[in-house]
């Protein structure tokens, strides 16, 4: 072999073990953890608890009421209430609070001249109305209505009726951050 092949075949053979990491051509390096930790998510939740209803006697006939043995007569109302707890855990983390089928569209057979229903409202414990604030911490608030069959109703008028309130709920929605 001639010293042009022999040099050629020495600097293949060379750059073939370099290419296959028979080499190195690495200057020194070193690495090091960020140590960044973990993110986690938060939570928020909405519990109803246990509801009641009173007369306007002030006596608590809840039971009479869901069962259907309560029988409002002309001149008397019902109150509905019902505590309402938010939990809200996050950084950054707001909310808003609703009610859900503000229209009452329950089956109703009352006559509507012969009784006047409320608004459904949320307070909070300085009597303050919640529905539609921005709520940032947790908290419990007092959900309430109130059905009154009028004492101007006349004669045998809206015996036996009804005005179902079972589609009433709360809903807790979290407002997004501007940054998004």
């Amino acid at each position: 072999m001639n010293k042009m092949s022999k040099g050629a075949l020495a600097t293949g053979l060379g750059v073939a073990l370099l290419i296959g990491g028979g080499g190195s051509l690495a200057v020194w390096n070193t690495s090091a953890q960020a140590n960044a930790g973990t993110i986690v998510s938060g939570d928020m939740g909405l519990k109803a608890e246990a509801a009641s209803w009173t007369n306007s006697a002030g006596t608590n006939v809840t039971a009479k009421v869901k069962d259907g043995t309560y029988k409002i007569v002309p001149g008397d109302s019902l109150k509905f209430t019902q505590p309402v707890e938010v939990t809200l855990t996050g950084a950054l983390l707001k909310a808003q609070l609703s009610v859900t089928d503000t229209a009452l569209t329950g089956d109703r057979t009352f006559n509507a001249a012969n009784y006047t229903v409320s608004a459904v409202d949320i307070k909070d414990s300085s009597s303050k109305s919640v529905i539609g604030q921005e709520l940032t911490q947790d908290g419990r608030y007092t959900a309430s209505v109130t059905f009154d069959f009028k004492a101007s109703t006349s004669g045998l008028s809206d015996t036996n009726a009804k005005y179902d309130f079972s589609k009433v709920g709360y809903k807790l929605d979290q407002i997004a951050s501007s940054s998004d």
